[in-house]
């Protein structure tokens, strides 16, 4: 009897089939790691991705309280609206074009 259990795990048809079988294992085993490395990609990518709205959440949240503060609505008034108090002068600077000082530079040249 054990001579024929020898002879059953040498035959060439088990052999074939137990290779294919590790093959096909194998196969699935390396589809199924790929996978999972996409979906552990994804997952911090999406972790990040609530990590952000949550900052943006928390400073809309502090945003939202102090809009009702006094100075706040004078901030806004002021840099959104350009709305000055009475008697205070609001000063805008004038930007030169950098094409204009090339010209008057030229210009000065020509007539040395």
């Amino acid at each position: 009897m054990p001579r024929q259990k020898k002879d059953f795990l040498l035959n060439p048809v088990v052999v074939t089939i137990v290779v294919v079988i590790a093959l096909i294992a194998a196969f699935n085993f390396y589809q199924n790691m790929t996978r999972m490395n996409q979906l552990e990609k994804q997952i911090k990518k999406i972790e990040a991705e609530i990590a952000e709205a949550e900052a943006e959440n928390q400073r809309l949240k502090e945003q939202l309280e102090n809009s009702s503060s006094h100075e706040y609505i004078e901030e806004v008034a002021r840099e959104k609206l350009g709305l000055v108090k009475p008697g205070e002068k609001m000063f805008i600077p004038v930007e030169e074009d950098e094409g204009a000082g090339e010209d008057q530079d030229s210009n000065e040249e020509q007539s040395e």
